[in-house]
């Protein structure tokens, strides 16, 4: 939600400056001693890039940080789950006398769970 956001912000002011520059001929920089001029064609050409640019860097962030993270949660929830439905079958298993099962159970459970007994 919050990249879409930043998106819309990004073409809104993107298209108010198209606008404001279409109706310049040029533009003007000048910084202390050096003063340089561009074209509008120039100048939208390297500002529609830049706004290409950014929004392919916010995605490759997402791609690279957040999705992974989330699914490694899911992994760990996954694990979680298998984990305890071991120490149910286990559970079960010590309460009807079957002690093979049980034995299988709990080194299951151990291995999702990461449990030292």
């Amino acid at each position: 939600m919050i990249r879409l956001l930043i998106i819309l912000i990004i073409f809104v002011s993107g298209y108010g400056s198209l606008f404001y520059f279409l109706i310049m001929q040029a533009i003007f920089f000048s910084l202390r001693y050096v003063a340089t001029q561009y074209s509008n064609v120039q100048f939208l050409f390297v500002f529609i890039t830049f706004l290409v640019l950014l929004i392919l860097f916010s995605y490759a962030f997402t791609k690279l940080f957040i999705y992974p993270r989330a699914a490694y949660m899911r992994y760990k929830l996954s694990n979680e789950q298998k984990g305890l439905e071991h120490l149910r079958e286990a559970l079960i298993a010590i309460t009807e006398g079957n002690t093979d099962q049980a034995t299988k159970s709990q080194k299951q459970f151990k291995k999702y769970l990461g449990v030292i007994l």
